[in-house]
């Protein structure tokens, strides 16, 4: 599963926002981040394809977390600055 599926801002919102208020409809969802429910439904295809959520028999979708935790600390990972180790200094006493 490719972590650039996470670097879009409506999924980033609609995983946000299932983290953090639990399993919401297909309308609470697009009423939570201030979006159409069509853009809402299309990119809960792509996280629920890619792992990411789940649909609930209730006409309701959950995130899951620890996995999506895992996903950004990969995400992190690729673009984390590779600083390489400074040489120690000899310490200076007086």
């Amino acid at each position: 599963m490719s972590t650039s599926i996470l670097m879009n801002r409506t999924r980033s919102q609609i995983l946000r926002f299932l983290i953090r208020s639990g399993p919401s409809t297909l309308g609470v969802l697009a009423s939570g981040i201030h979006a159409s429910r069509r853009t809402v439904r299309r990119h809960l295809l792509v996280l629920e394809s890619a792992g990411y959520i789940q649909a609930l028999a209730d006409e309701r979708y959950s995130a899951h977390a620890s996995f999506v935790e895992c996903q950004l600390i990969d995400l992190a990972a690729q673009y984390s600055p590779q600083v390489p180790p400074t040489p120690a200094r000899p310490l200076v006493q007086d």
